[in-house]
């Protein structure tokens, strides 16, 4: 009785270990790629969205930009740079609901 139970055990962890993987799901994110001129990079959208990008650095612009088929995108606000002394923050909302936010916090500016 044993056997036949330490049998069925050993093909129960088997047949899990064997079993498919489903896809691991990633969150949206948007990163800051680049200072000057801004730019953002966005992962974990859905393949082929269109997504709005706002950015607000001083000034504030929009951008469109679409996911592609692994759901990345990059956008570039050109005239737009960070600013230690000014915080920034971006918004990037895709069509399919996917939605991400960028924020940094004014940092010390240099006294004059």
């Amino acid at each position: 009785m044993r056997r036949v139970a330490a049998i069925l055990v050993a093909a129960a962890a088997g047949g899990a270990l064997a079993a498919p993987t489903t896809a691991v799901t990633t969150r949206p994110a948007l990163r800051l790629a680049d200072d000057s001129p801004l730019m953002f990079s966005g992962t974990g959208f859905r393949a082929n969205e269109h997504v709005r990008v706002v950015a607000i650095a001083g000034k504030r612009a929009t951008h469109w930009a679409t996911a592609g088929t692994r759901g990345r995108f990059a956008v570039r606000f050109l005239g737009m740079a960070a600013d230690a002394c000014r915080g920034l923050s971006a918004t990037a909302i895709g069509d399919q609901g996917s939605r991400a936010t960028y924020k940094r916090a004014p940092g010390q500016c240099p006294i004059s």
